[in-house]
């Protein structure tokens, strides 16, 4: 980790933490401390989850009929998912942070990418980072976390950091090679974004089982055996940039939005609430985006 005051080259995420949970909060300081769920549409499964209801072992997608009497005995909080609320919050995060960095990229109703090379002048990446944070809980009470490094690929996983390693208060910046290679040792290959769990194994049947590994690999048995994709994913990872932002592409082809269950859906019930809550994900997108659909697939491996 390393906090050098310079601004080129840098991508900055900024993902609101546990969200749909934190504006359910907002109105009620009585459930700050305790586990809360929001449930997806009808109450079928879990959606979002506070950090105290994942240290009780409540996971993503999990029935709620399953798991509704465990987790109210243990003085748990369960709420319907409320769309609009979490909307107009969303807009209340985004138009802060387009006012901080012009070029903003919003990647969802929760998160969005910051591109820092449009400043003119070098900033101090900390004060930015920690202004930013402070600013969004001040002026709308949802907590962030920031990840900053030289590609979104790399921000991603500084982002991730952040939420899950409390000495860093929420901020992570990554930036000399070193403190980039440990980090990139430290996550699995399954936890690179875009890679995913099909991808994941076929990576681990060539003896890459983290996201360092990954880098170490050849790049041309990177684009015989998989895809210009992933190819792009390992540029990434060696700070290499490669993703735009979205305001200054062309409109995307197509919208994915896609979850690992922790086991074997058999329940139709289950699987139902699933698809549509990650169709309702997608429809975010797409709004943000001002596109239209023609088609709409779910599929499965």
């Amino acid at each position: 980790m390393s906090f050098i005051n310079n601004s080129k080259k840098k991508i900055a995420l900024v993902d609101c933490n546990s969200f749909y949970v934190s504006c359910e909060r907002l109105f009620n300081p009585k459930i700050r401390k305790v586990p809360v769920v929001v449930l997806s549409n009808n109450d079928g499964c879990v959606v979002a989850l506070s950090k105290e209801a994942k240290q009780i072992g409540i996971k993503m997608c999990e029935p709620w009929f399953k798991i509704e009497k465990p987790f109210l005995k243990k003085g748990g909080i369960a709420f319907s998912s409320n769309y609009e609320l979490y909307a107009d919050n969303s807009n209340r995060v985004m138009n802060i942070l387009g006012e901080i960095c012009p070029e903003i990229d919003i990647y969802s109703i929760d998160e969005a990418f910051l591109d820092l090379r449009t400043f003119e002048k070098n900033i101090d990446l900390v004060n930015f980072a920690f202004q930013c944070k402070n600013r969004i809980k001040d002026w709308v009470g949802i907590p962030v976390s920031i990840g900053i490094a030289p590609t979104k690929t790399l921000a991603k996983i500084a982002n991730r950091i952040a939420k899950e390693d409390s000495r860093f208060q929420g901020v992570v910046i990554l930036q000399n090679k070193g403190a980039i290679n440990h980090y990139l040792k430290a996550t699995p290959v399954e936890k690179i974004w875009g890679v995913g769990k099909r991808l994941s194994l076929k990576l681990k049947d060539l003896g890459v089982d983290n996201a360092f590994n990954l880098t170490q690999v050849r790049s041309r048995l990177i684009g015989d055996r998989f895809n210009v994709v992933l190819e792009r994913t390992v540029r990434e990872l060696k700070s290499q940039k490669c993703l735009d932002s979205n305001n200054i592409m062309e409109p995307k082809k197509q919208i994915m939005v896609s979850r690992s269950f922790g086991k074997s859906i058999r329940d139709k019930r289950v699987l139902k609430e699933a698809i549509s809550f990650h169709a309702s994900r997608a429809a975010e997108k797409l709004r943000y985006e001002n596109q239209k659909c023609r088609i709409i697939t779910a599929v499965s491996y």
